[in-house]
């Protein structure tokens, strides 16, 4: 499974920021794994895992397990720029949540508009991220930047590793209106790795004369071994 240490490092750290007491970094890993590999076989997928309060016990979680193959994954993205308003961070930064209106509302709005994934904005107008992915932009300049942690955008694992082994990285506030003149946009997630943006609301995207270089560069150390993690 990649990032599997990644995975259920974030796991733990998200559910103790929300105040659960998540359980142990290899029970975590060995439910992965034995649930994946079960349920898929030798063919690839996604398994995703969810923690919860259990309203019958206090104090004790519930876990939830879902398994889907992996389907499609496009070259290059369709996306919405979605009307609404991301709720921010809710006092915390970073922490990937279920049931956010916000995600189910944008993503319900890209699928009508035939896109692949929206572009969700904050109430001053910055790019926060996107529905299912973090999001990458190369400016003008050369700079990648991605929006800052505290507008309310999930640390994904992809963006910890672009942060972790790509230098030039940094977080800036992106207006709405520097996405006209980027030369790259790329979406990043654990699953589909970086994916570029052709489109953004039916029109085309990007500025580069060399194609998209970033995305995969960006792609590809997404997709190779991890380094170790850390301490």
């Amino acid at each position: 499974m990649r990032h599997l240490r990644r995975h259920a490092r974030r796991l733990r750290r998200d559910a103790r920021a929300l105040g659960l007491a998540a359980p142990a970094a290899r029970t975590l890993e060995e439910a992965l794994l034995g649930i994946g590999g079960r349920q898929l076989g030798g063919d690839a997928g996604v398994v995703r895992v969810s923690l919860a309060r259990d309203p019958e016990r206090p104090g004790a979680l519930t876990t939830s397990v879902s398994v889907r193959p992996l389907g499609f994954e496009p070259s290059a993205l369709r996306v919405l720029a979605w009307t609404g308003v991301h709720p921010g961070a809710g006092g915390v930064p970073g922490v990937k949540r279920e049931g956010v209106a916000a995600y189910e509302k944008a993503r319900a709005a890209a699928q009508c508009a035939g896109a692949d994934d929206a572009l969700l904005f904050d109430a001053e107008g910055y790019l926060v991220e996107g529905a299912r992915t973090n999001v990458f932009v190369v400016a003008a300049d050369g700079a990648l930047l991605t929006p800052p942690l505290r507008r309310g955008a999930v640390a994904g694992v992809a963006r910890e590793i672009v942060f972790e082994r790509v230098a030039q990285t940094r977080e800036a506030d992106l207006p709405r209106s520097l996405l006209a003149s980027a030369r790259e946009i790329v979406l990043v997630n654990a699953v589909r790795g970086a994916v570029r943006v052709a489109e953004i609301d039916g029109r085309a995207c990007g500025h580069n004369d060399d194609g998209a270089p970033w995305t995969a560069r960006l792609h590809a150390l997404l997709l190779a071994d991890p380094p170790p993690l850390r301490s």
